[in-house]
């Protein structure tokens, strides 16, 4: 069995809703961080120090990153598409790509067993 690779890029408010419902999956785990950057989405205006309001250079966003048998790389998509997004243009990407191999550092596991 093969494995794929899920990179989803969504807005920092909708962490909470993906996170919970990736636990919910049995995946093997997750990882996620916060990163900035810029798309569709128009980007929130903050303050400045001289009590005005001008738009940011960027969006803040969470990237997730799971790898996963290909068997279950639909469900996965569909649970972060689902949960992040509300049909608007600009809410996020999700990305797909091919794993060759994967080794568990701690068991010396390799392919699928060390997912």
């Amino acid at each position: 069995m093969t494995s794929d690779t899920i990179e989803a890029i969504i807005p920092e408010d909708k962490v909470t809703p993906v996170f919970q419902a990736l636990t919910q999956l049995e995946l093997g785990g997750f990882t996620y961080h916060s990163v900035k950057g810029r798309g569709a989405r128009p980007r929130q205006m903050v303050r400045t120090s001289s009590s005005g309001r001008l738009e940011s250079q960027y969006n803040l966003n969470t990237n997730f990153f799971v790898v996963v048998r290909d068997d279950v790389v639909g469900k996965v998509i569909e649970t972060i598409v689902s949960h992040a997004g509300t049909g608007l243009a600009g809410e996020g990407k999700v990305f797909v790509s091919s794993v060759t191999d994967t080794v568990d550092i701690g068991s010396k596991e390799r392919g699928e067993s060390s997912l």
